[in-house]
């Protein structure tokens, strides 16, 4: 049964008493599912573009850990120190649990073509000065090295060419309130593509590397509001961000200094959290640390199930064992607001799973989690992303509707012209 917590059976025979933790009743937890207050076409989940295997809804859970389940201390070694935290907290953050499942291997036609770039590109990609050169498509160091060649790896990890990704944003405070935001999170790459041409790069006279921009459509006074940010292939240049606000009717440019600056809406996410991590590779300083089995959301339930009420420590979710690299960031910049970054990422496909941001003093701030169920053509969606700051005890939640991958979008898009028309303000 799905996401269930392991009831531990025992009944008396010759032998004692034998417990049924693997096949016992498993139950779904109270209130988990799709929750948001307005009717409109957030209201129910939808997969968009994307077809999932049904087996991916309702995963056998193998055992499971924390809330009303096998004590956390069980996996301590297993789970990023702030997701400890909060399973170990539950008076604090609420109901949270570790429902174990088996691992899919990767498969899909897309994923396939990743793992024919790498082998055909393979050794082309260098490292300049903390910067990526030569690449084309595919992992650039199957076998990293050290610190930066893996925080590479994770830049040009497995992913679509371009998305429109709706979401439900959940803004959760310490005392359980929550506001909620719908909101479009959209994008193109420009190099590392799969699918839609030109293909396996988009060359551009203006040199990007990759564009974001970010829309919301909910509450009623934030409707409109736009936000661009544009990457380039080149480290001397600050990336280009502007926000149309439209209580101003006017665009208003922001300087890279802003890149640790909340996003609208008292949100927990930054654009240097982007992604877990969006900054630019040759400003940090890179230390592997290693790579291990983790439990980390590899191939999760498709549709964000949330616990009613209870939004603040993330959704339920199946969890499985994967191998990932750990690395840690710390900025050249001593004015940076924060000391370092521990990024987990996949040892094959290179997706983020967590990141971790730690303050000035070295304590634990802020951490971002991406939970993924992987489509049929191997794509993985980031189905759930959950930004949490652990000082405040407040988090931003997103929840996944209707996203539609690899659309063919164009620089003309991201145009503010054009974002006006496809997202109009109140």
């Amino acid at each position: 049964m799905k996401k269930g917590f392991i009831f531990l059976g025992c009944f008396i025979v010759t032998l004692g008493f034998i417990s049924f933790a693997n096949a016992g009743m498993r139950e779904p937890m109270e209130g988990a599912g799709w929750h948001y207050p307005w009717k409109d076409t957030y209201s129910e989940w939808k997969p968009g573009n994307m077809k999932y295997d049904e087996e991916l809804f309702n995963q056998d859970v193998i055992e499971a850990y924390g809330w009303e389940a096998e004590d956390v201390d069980k996996i301590k070694d297993m789970i990023p120190p702030s997701m400890y935290i909060i399973l170990k907290n539950p008076d604090v953050w609420g109901p949270r649990r570790i429902n174990v499942t088996a691992y899919r291997e990767n498969k899909g036609y897309l994923w396939d073509r990743f793992v024919k770039a790498t082998k055909e590109y393979k050794d082309t990609a260098k490292i300049d000065k903390g910067w990526l050169i030569n690449y084309t498509a595919g992992v650039p160091f199957p076998e990293p090295k050290d610190g930066i060649e893996a925080l590479w790896n994770f830049k040009q990890h497995f992913r679509e060419d371009d998305r429109i990704l709706s979401a439900v944003t959940i803004i959760t405070n310490r005392g359980g309130q929550v506001r909620y935001q719908t909101s479009d999170g959209n994008l193109m790459y420009f190099d590392g593509r799969l699918e839609k041409s030109p293909k396996p790069l988009y060359k551009s006279p203006n040199n990007e590397r990759r564009i974001d921009a970010y829309a919301n459509a909910h509450p009623y006074e934030m409707r409109g509001t736009l936000s661009v940010i544009t990457q380039y292939d080149d480290p001397e240049m600050d990336d280009s961000f502007w926000l149309y606000l439209p209580a101003l009717r006017r665009v208003r440019r922001l300087s890279a200094a802003q890149r640790t600056d909340r996003l609208p809406g008292g949100q927990d996410l930054m654009w240097e959290n982007f992604d877990v991590f969006n900054g630019n590779p040759s400003k940090y300083n890179c230390k592997l640390m290693g790579k291990k089995e983790m439990l980390f959301v590899h191939n999760g339930d498709p549709k964000g199930s949330w616990i009613h009420g209870k939004h603040l420590s993330g959704p339920n979710d199946y969890y499985q064992k994967v191998q990932v690299y750990i690395n840690e960031l710390t900025p050249k910049d001593p004015d940076f607001p924060f000391s370092k970054v521990i990024l987990y990422t996949d040892s094959k496909t290179w997706v983020p799973y967590y990141g971790e941001w730690y303050d000035k003093e070295g304590k634990l701030y802020l951490f971002s989690q991406f939970q993924y169920a992987p489509n049929k053509n191997g794509i993985f969606v980031a189905v759930v992303m959950n930004h949490v700051d652990m000082q405040k005890i407040h988090s931003t939640g997103y929840a996944v509707t209707d996203p539609k991958f690899n659309t063919g979008l164009t620089p003309d898009y991201f145009k503010v012209d054009s974002l006006k028309m496809a997202y109009p303000s109140r």
